[in-house]
């Protein structure tokens, strides 16, 4: 029973669930009627895609319609989005079969006024305005796969498509061991998207079943991934309103006249504030090159003058090297069990201070296209040196959402006084403003 499984899924395990779909037909009745309507295309010219002359050609208009119709039944039983593979049998192809997709959703009730979103294995150049995020394809099992994913996806970043993932773990090429993992792990928590994958065959990727230490390693990673989504979601709103800028970063986007930062793809940005550089070598090492500037490492009142490279050996297996620049206002949430799991607890707020700076938390409803309408809630907040002071502003429109912060919580990571604590001080709502002098 699809309806009742797939219910079971969102109310009780707070689960989404994708349905992966294939750009081809297998049944043979179908296959002749496409073919008769010069509806297929032969994918053996294709980069990578199987099923020769039974794949369809998603550019005919009259082939869209007839298969959005046949996947209707999966949305009205439950079914959330779509996880699209083996498509590139021609270069708009997933582009196309989005289109199609997203017709479907359209026959729903209040379809047109929901999200839509799916995760291809390709893209092409204008895709992300669909809502269709894209990972970086089957890669192996290896250290050498783990240290070729941050610059896949910082170039992708830079293409256009912000919304990239990969296969957590590696796809093929046998069992990841519980140090590739939780290094991966950890590559993953600063991507715009988090994503866990393996084959049927082998190992799975679940922190339970590689010992009590990496258990321990990953649950921390995931946590960590969780208590940052006020910052990613609000990133990915900066995205959208100043002109598609990546989530994940370069180092050159914010530091373009420094000839060290230029090739960097072992270390990136998320956002402006945030310096991240996993370890993504099997000895435990790093180096991280930090920039002109004061940085801090993660939750630390030390600061560190820029301009260096720092050497890092036997980095601990739960730890990953991040630091914050002076300046930096990151917005983090409590740990949840998913996403939308309603909370009372305040937002923390962390200042790394040096210089003045900003942050604008963005809320919207989490579902809707209301957002592109400019319906959100918009918390500006101001770090004063001067003053030592952080204020903020409530702009935008009142949301209707469990998931809005009613109040929040300000820690200053200070070299002179040490870490400083107030709160919790209610945000307001629209219109309100208000200032606390640490």
């Amino acid at each position: 029973d699809p309806k009742k499984n797939l219910a079971y899924f969102h109310d009780q395990l707070h689960l989404k669930f994708g349905g992966i779909r294939k750009p081809r037909l297998g049944n043979t009745n179908l296959l002749n009627m496409a073919r008769q309507k010069n509806w297929t295309v032969d994918a053996s010219h294709g980069g990578g895609a199987p099923g020769h002359s039974r794949n369809l050609n998603f550019s005919d208009p009259n082939l869209r319609k007839w298969y959005s119709d046949q996947l209707l039944h999966y949305l009205t039983d439950g079914v959330d989005f779509w996880w699209n593979d083996e498509g590139e049998t021609t270069y708009l192809t997933f582009h196309y079969w989005n289109v199609a997709e997203i017709s479907t959703q359209n026959k729903t009730k209040g379809g047109s006024k929901k999200r839509f979103w799916s995760i291809n294995r390709s893209f092409s150049p204008g895709m992300q305005r669909l809502g269709a995020a894209t990972w970086t394809g089957d890669v192996d099992v290896s250290w050498k796969a783990l240290q070729q994913q941050p610059g896949t996806a910082l170039n992708w970043g830079l293409s256009g498509t912000n919304l990239v993932t990969c296969d957590i773990g590696g796809f093929s090429g046998g069992n990841a061991t519980g140090l590739l993992l939780t290094r991966w792990y950890q590559y993953g928590v600063f991507m715009p998207l988090m994503r866990i994958h393996s084959t049927l065959n082998d190992k799975p990727h679940f922190p339970f079943l590689y010992g009590e230490e990496v258990a321990d390693a990953l649950r921390k990673a995931l946590n960590l991934r969780y208590t940052l989504i006020p910052y990613l979601y609000s990133l990915a709103h900066h995205s959208f309103g100043q002109n598609g800028i990546p989530m994940m970063r370069p180092l050159a986007v914010r530091y373009p006249q420094d000839p060290k930062a230029n090739d960097l793809t072992s270390e990136w940005l998320l956002g402006d504030g945030l310096l991240v550089a996993p370890v993504l070598t099997p000895d435990n090492s790093t180096e991280v090159y930090l920039p002109d500037g004061l940085w801090y490492p993660w939750n630390s009142s030390s600061s560190i003058s820029g301009g260096v490279v720092r050497k890092l050996v036997d980095v601990p297996l739960h730890s990953i090297p991040m630091y914050a620049s002076a300046g930096s206002i990151i917005p983090l949430g409590p740990v949840l069990q998913y996403s939308s799991e309603p909370t009372t607890e305040p937002l923390q707020v962390a200042v790394y201070p040096g210089v003045d700076g900003s942050f604008e938390l963005v809320e919207d409803d989490g579902e809707s296209l209301a957002y592109t309408e400019s319906k959100t809630r918009r918390v500006n907040f101001q770090w004063s040196e001067a003053k030592y002071a952080l204020s903020w502003k409530v702009e935008g429109v009142a949301i209707d959402s469990r998931s809005l912060f009613a109040a929040f919580v300000v820690t200053v990571y200070s070299p002179q006084k040490g870490v400083i604590t107030k709160g919790p001080a209610s945000i307001g709502p629209v219109g309100s403003s208000g200032q606390l002098v640490m």
